[in-house]
């Protein structure tokens, strides 16, 4: 029995043996014999997760017209390899000299703290010691480093020999070069599984050289990815605004919500007003790769989202008619051509804004301004100097024509007379005077020791005599609407003012509207600490003193004079529309206020402001005369206090007068008078009506139809 118990134990004893001698076999061949073949064979199957981006929503205009959209651009991308750091600062610096070869940017993330030629700190830190030294304190790869980098060229040559290890054999240029690409990967999550985009919107040229020299460049490849294009591009670019890379304060406040270091925002416009709407949601695919990087099988993929469409209520056929409107009249105001030749015009007209809405329902159909910009320009890299040079002249405070600047939504500008229908509806509603009280206007009226004088009067005409309310509107008589505002008192103006939202913002949905100012005891006291007098209500009751309200303001107060007291909310978005199924994700709903006011002092002051445009004395007729219906309107020299400067000239207006249908206001900046900014409108209601033959505003391109990608 024991003797049969131990040949078990042997033969058991034996058979482990034998299969620990298998075991070692296997592993000595799998790591010895054929230890090579394998890891080869493992490290060109490598999983690799590549980020898919996904496109922004397109932005048309009403009729779909498209004004935002989509284009495919080339990115070099690379991930991390078994690349020791000399090979990879050679092969880095043969990608820059490919890069600018051909004219391409690459991200440069580095000359935001430091710079060459001369040695410098950049802007991210040159004015903050705080984050000077948390960077070096980032970039020191002791903590004790940091004492041996005080100077920008003692970080540079730190960085150099310690951070990055770039041999002596570069120049300081070129491992600079190097030194700007070893910092992306360092800051931007470089590992052998995730690709990091080192440069944006390349040539054909870099792609193909990239792929043709693949084996150059272990880790480095080649991938197509939306980039935005403007349409049009000057035409709107006070409404669409522009989109830029991300800065570091906006990364670190969105990459929670989705953001990645290199992904584009919006940053003005609707592009900034949409973000959410426009942004779309990254896909991602997972696929092997060989040790260069190179595909080898794609596993599985999760599709990028595109962000939503946004449609809005500009008419792109009028904001362009508004657009070359404006540069046209302006160029003749400027050059003293035809009507523009007058007294007082200093040949100094620079700029210009205009907003047309629809009255029924708050719809901004043109929101122009003059001079403007390509916002394309916001779309080039930094290393593009040509384009930075035209951003800082951009924003120059000492560039005249200020193109960046929304005059539309941002610029105030005293309304000149254009705000008597204001004062005479004060007068109305407050019962001080009714449509059939006479004003004398003997050409002087004399208030708390000030003299006010009627132009015709000062230009040595007669002064206007008795005027009721329809003719002081029509003439613009000053003496009129300085005593009708003596009479009622500040107060009362600045009660109905308010009801028509001026000396507010208006609500547009679009950022950085200015709050216009109302002239008025509050004001005063606030900003100059001086209590209000009777002469002051004489001035700002023609629109002049403190008065000062944005081009949307006025198009909002003309409209809801217009519509007979409903103060709608002006909008610039009419719709959502899902890139998934084209389903309407959201609709906006015209608000409004009613404004406490009766039908017959909106038909006593639409009367004057139809004579401004029709009676033999308006000072509008000449521009209107040949229309085959009547515009009601009402002329605005605006005077600046700038004596070596032109006044500026303001336009409000509706029609057709008898059935509102649209309200404009135009603002000329020294444009000498009102009369002279109601071309623009004149031009505006001729396409909006059909009047050039053109079949006004119906005509409409189907979405369908338009020809843009996402």
């Amino acid at each position: 029995m024991k003797e049969r118990l131990k040949d078990r134990f042997f033969m058991f004893g034996a058979f482990l043996v034998l299969m620990g001698v298998v075991i070692t076999g296997q592993l000595v061949n799998l790591q010895i014999v054929k230890g090579e073949y394998y890891d080869t064979q493992s490290q060109r199957r490598l999983l690799n997760n590549v980020q898919i981006v996904a496109p922004r929503g397109n932005i048309v205009d009403r009729n779909g017209i498209p004004i935002a959209v989509n284009r495919l651009g080339f990115v070099v991308q690379m991930i991390k390899t078994k690349t020791d750091t000399a090979s990879l600062n050679e092969m880095l610096l043969r990608l820059v000299n490919i890069f600018e070869k051909n004219n391409d940017t690459y991200y440069k993330s580095l000359s935001k703290y430091l710079t060459i030629n001369p040695f410098a700190f950049g802007s991210a830190v040159n004015q903050s010691e705080s984050k000077l030294d948390k960077w070096k304190k980032e970039m020191a790869v002791k903590a004790k480093d940091v004492e041996l980098m005080n100077t920008p060229e003692e970080v540079f040559r730190y960085l150099r020999t310690v951070k990055f290890k770039i041999d002596n054999k570069y120049t300081d240029e070129e491992a600079y070069k190097i030194m700007t690409m070893r910092y992306e990967t360092l800051i931007r999550g470089y590992s052998s599984t995730s690709p990091i985009v080192l440069a944006s919107d390349v040539s054909e040229e870099t792609v193909a050289e990239v792929e043709e020299r693949h084996n150059e460049f272990p880790g480095v490849t080649t991938d197509v990815e939306p980039k935005r294009k403007y349409i049009d591009a000057e035409t709107t670019a006070h409404v669409v605004g522009y989109v830029r890379g991300l800065d570091q304060s906006e990364y670190e406040r969105l990459k929670d919500s989705g953001y990645e270091m290199n992904d584009i925002i919006g940053k003005s416009g609707i592009e900034l007003q949409a973000e959410q709407d426009l942004k779309g949601k990254d896909g991602q695919k997972r696929i092997e790769v060989d040790t260069g990087g190179r595909l080898t099988e794609e596993i599985d993929q999760k599709p990028a989202q595109p962000g939503n469409d946004v449609v809005l209520t500009l008419d792109l056929k009028l904001q362009k008619v508004a657009m070359d409107s404006l540069k046209k009249n302006i160029e003749m105001i400027r050059n003293k051509q035809g009507a523009a030749n007058v007294k007082n015009n200093m040949g100094d007209a620079v700029a210009g804004s205009v907003v047309a809405m629809d009255v029924n329902n708050g719809e901004v159909l043109v929101l122009g301004n003059y001079p403007s910009y390509d916002p394309s320009v916001f779309l080039e890299g930094a290393d593009n100097k040509e384009a930075q040079k035209i951003i800082t002249e951009l924003f120059d405070p000492n560039n005249e024509g200020k193109p960046a600047f929304n005059r539309a939504i941002s610029g105030r500008y005293a309304p000149g007379s254009t705000f008597k229908p204001l004062v005479g509806i004060a007068g109305l509603e407050e019962g001080y005077i009714t449509p059939d009280t006479i004003i004398n206007d003997p050409g002087v009226y004399d208030v708390d020791g000030m003299r006010f004088t009627c132009m015709e009067y000062r230009n040595g005409q007669p002064a206007h005599g008795d005027l009721k309310l329809d003719r002081a509107l029509a003439t613009s008589c000053n003496i009129y609407f300085h005593k009708l505002g003596v009479m009622m008192g500040i107060d009362n103006i600045d009660k109905w003012a308010r009801y028509f939202g001026l000396g507010d913002v208006t609500g547009i949905d679009i950022p950085n509207e200015a709050k216009g100012i109302l002239a008025g005891k509050e004001y005063k006291k606030k900003v100059y600490n001086d209590e209000w007098r009777r002469a002051d209500t004489a001035q700002a009751a023609i629109g002049q003193l403190y008065n000062a309200f944005t081009p949307i303001e006025m198009a909002n107060y003309v409209s809801t004079l217009a519509n007979g007291g409903k103060r709608f909310k002006p909008h610039l978005i009419k719709r959502v529309i899902s890139s998934s199924d084209g389903s309407v994700v959201r609709e906006e709903k015209p608000q409004y206020e009613q404004v406490p006011i009766k039908k017959e002092t909106i038909d006593a002051v639409k009367k004057g402001m139809v004579a401004v445009t029709n009676a033999e004395d308006g000072t509008a007729v000449s521009v209107f005369h040949d229309f085959p219906f009547q515009v009601a309107g009402k002329t605005g020299t605006a005077e600046t206090g700038d004596i070596h400067h032109s006044n500026n000239g303001v336009f409000i207006c509706y029609a057709p007068a008898n059935d509102p249908k649209i309200a404009i206001a135009v603002v000329i900046e020294r444009g000498v008078f009102g009369y002279l900014a109601a071309p623009v409108a004149k031009d505006i209601m001729a396409e909006y009506f059909g009047l050039n033959g053109t079949g006004g505003t119906e005509d409409t391109v189907k979405p369908d139809e338009a020809v843009f990608t996402r």
